[in-house]
């Protein structure tokens, strides 16, 4: 009688080895795919800002004319923020300068700061505004955040600028012809004499 071993091929031995690295090179790429398709980091928002010495409810009611024409989503004057719902189709910013065309899927909102302070004798009221961008190239992917150009967020601080330059020159034209008013001259004195009054 004769006892029949199995044979055991070289091929055989290599296969659980075979196996165990096919299956530790499918978990490495899957824990780091994700990191590869993370998430994308948001451009930077960057700012601008002026500081104006004028009352702060001026500033504020300058403000909200500069902005009049913007979808309002948040306005607390308490804590100072001001923000736009998000600006798309014909309502978004057009230089001058420069014919420009949007796509579809380009939509941005502007926030705005008001910090009050105090320079020496005066109100100092710093106005910071910051323009978020978002890019949405279809329906399947996320939106893309994009860095502002700082044009629109320059023309709103110089519309504030125009709104306090102009308030201040009404409110001197004001006090000049009240002031003109209230001195009667010799003139009106004399028709007054004159008429028995």
């Amino acid at each position: 009688m004769s006892v029949r071993m199995p044979s055991i091929s070289l091929k055989s031995l290599h296969r659980p080895r075979a196996l165990a690295t096919g299956v530790l090179s499918v978990f490495l790429l899957l824990s780091t795919g994700c990191a590869l398709f993370g998430e994308k980091k948001p451009a930077p928002v960057l700012s601008r800002q002026r500081v104006f010495f004028a009352p702060a409810n001026e500033v504020e009611r300058a403000l909200k004319q500069a902005m009049i024409k913007y979808p309002q989503k948040i306005d607390n004057p308490e804590a100072g923020i001001f923000e736009t719902d998000w600006i798309k189709g014909d309502l978004r910013f057009r230089p001058a300068h420069t014919p420009t065309n949007y796509p579809e899927g380009y939509k941005y909102r502007i926030l705005a700061r008001i910090v009050k302070g105090k320079s020496t004798s005066k109100p100092a009221i710093k106005v910071i505004i910051s323009k978020q961008i978002e890019m949405q190239r279809d329906f399947f992917t996320d939106p893309e955040a994009m860095p502002s150009d700082g044009l629109e967020e320059t023309v709103l601080l110089y519309r504030i600028s125009r709104e306090l330059s102009i308030d201040k020159a009404i409110r001197r034209a004001q006090e000049k012809s009240n002031s003109n008013e209230s001195v009667p001259s010799d003139e009106e004195d004399a028709g007054k004499e004159n008429t028995g009054g």
